[in-house]
């Protein structure tokens, strides 16, 4: 069941779901290229192989790999620009930079998502992006790690990665994986939400 706290206002009922604390996957006060699940060992153009399930921690998790034809620094631009996950008209999310040393872009997002008119969800998440191999000008693999950091008790837990790996200059290896506990998603909407990222990608 989901607790809310309910403000009467003139006109109208507002309501915001109470923030929970999170579980963290990464320790982003220092470089970290940890990937959450092993990455495919090679990527094959028009395959977009896919899995999902619940692990022994009650989180539903999803991964998915394909190729797409474009260049890695041009997924990684992409990537740094949330509509590129979240989409939604009802998603507002305001970004902020962290000044790293450790890592390629260090950015915090502060989400709002109104599912109906008196309903407010908020959280927050920390999203980095490492070099793994190559340079920041020439880049042959990157992994972007992020999780849900503060907000909504909706989501008990978020973790996920993204895998850059150049195959040659206009194409880019991609693996993306992520974690959920959250209140009515399932691990198939995990995986679907990954997969429309990767669509998203390629356009």
């Amino acid at each position: 069941m989901i607790s809310l706290r309910c403000w009467l206002l003139p006109g109208f009922l507002f309501c915001v779901l109470p923030a929970h604390a999170s579980s963290s996957c990464f320790d982003f006060s220092q470089k970290s290229t940890k990937l959450l699940h092993a990455a495919p060992a090679k990527f094959e153009a028009g395959k977009n192989p896919s899995s999902f399930g619940t692990d022994s921690k009650n989180n539903d998790w999803g991964q998915v790999s394909g190729t797409v034809n474009k260049p890695i620094l041009q997924l990684y631009e992409k990537l740094q620009d949330p509509k590129t996950i979240r989409n939604s008209n009802n998603t507002h999310v305001e970004i902020s930079n962290t000044e790293t040393k450790d890592y390629l872009k260090l950015i915090r997002q502060q989400i709002t998502i109104k599912p109906v008119f008196f309903i407010t969800v908020e959280w927050q998440e920390d999203w980095a992006f490492s070099l793994r191999e190559g340079t920041p000008e020439k880049p042959a693999s990157i992994v972007v790690s992020y999780q849900k950091t503060d907000g909504t008790s909706h989501i008990k837990h978020l973790c996920g990665n993204i895998l850059l790996q150049s195959l040659s200059p206009t194409t880019t290896g991609v693996y993306l994986y992520e974690e959920v506990q959250a209140d009515r998603r399932s691990a198939e909407d995990v995986v679907n939400g990954i997969t429309g990222t990767l669509r998203t990608l390629r356009e």
